[in-house]
Formats: structure tokens, C-alpha cells, sequence
């Protein structure tokens, strides 16, 4: 066992020894989904863009796969409007609220323990 890993069980933190990558598209999701409650699939495709700066963009499929994945889970949850146009609403359960914040604390301690030494060390550098 190397000295990370060794600080790393040693620390009680859970999050911080998981090896799972963060699901930061589920993050992203959720917390557009929380913020704006009985959003459709198009709304979230376009909201997404401007609350991320143009920086990611998420193809139609990809979005409504999520969507149908975290209504699965029990993390959102859907109505079909039955006026208009045939769209379906999404809200954030509260099993979502929770998820989004393990999801945050788990963003929170990669960041302080992992990636803000990382920087720290390659700043020291001389490269």
C-alpha cells in the first residue's frame, strides 16, 4: 500500500477512499432538475449550456437516457402533460435530494484532499 492510500484509509472519510469517479453528469442533472422543478428533457438540453458557460453540451440521447436512468433509480421522478404537446416533466424526489448532496460532499473532499495538494505540489515545481 502506498503512503496515499494508506492517509487515505486512514482518513474517515468514505468518499474520499472510493475509487468510483464522481458521476458529475448526474450532479449536473439533478441539481438543474432541483433548481427548476417540472423542467422537460428540452429545457434541461438547453439550460444546461448556459448555466456551464458553452463548456458542455449534452447530445439529446445521452440527456434522455440519464433522465430515464435517474427516474429508475428513484432519483427524479415524471409526469406527461396531457395538453399541448406530449412532454414530460421532471422533479427531484427527495432519495435525489440526498443523492446530490453525497454527490456534492464528495466533489467538496476531491477537491480538498486530492486535487488542492495536487496543485499544490505541481505549483512547487520548477517546470
Amino acid at each position: 500500500m502506498d503512503k496515499m492510500d494508506n492517509d487515505t484509509s486512514n482518513n474517515s472519510n468514505e468518499s474520499i477512499r472510493s475509487h468510483d469517479p464522481v458521476p458529475l453528469t448526474r450532479a449536473i442533472f439533478l441539481a438543474l432538475i432541483c433548481k427548476t422543478p417540472s423542467i422537460t428533457g428540452y429545457e434541461l438540453m438547453n439550460l444546461v449550456p448556459k448555466v456551464m458557460k458553452n463548456r458542455i453540451r449534452f447530445k439529446s440521447g445521452t440527456l434522455y437516457s440519464e433522465l430515464r436512468r435517474l427516474e429508475n433509480m428513484g432519483l427524479v421522478s415524471s409526469e406527461q402533460s396531457s395538453t399541448g404537446r406530449k412532454q414530460r416533466k421532471y422533479k427531484i424526489s427527495p432519495t435525489g435530494k440526498d443523492a446530490l448532496k453525497n454527490i456534492s460532499k464528495q466533489i467538496e473532499d476531491r477537491i480538498e484532499f486530492i486535487l488542492k495538494p495536487l496543485i499544490s505540489i505541481i505549483d512547487s515545481l520548477e517546470i
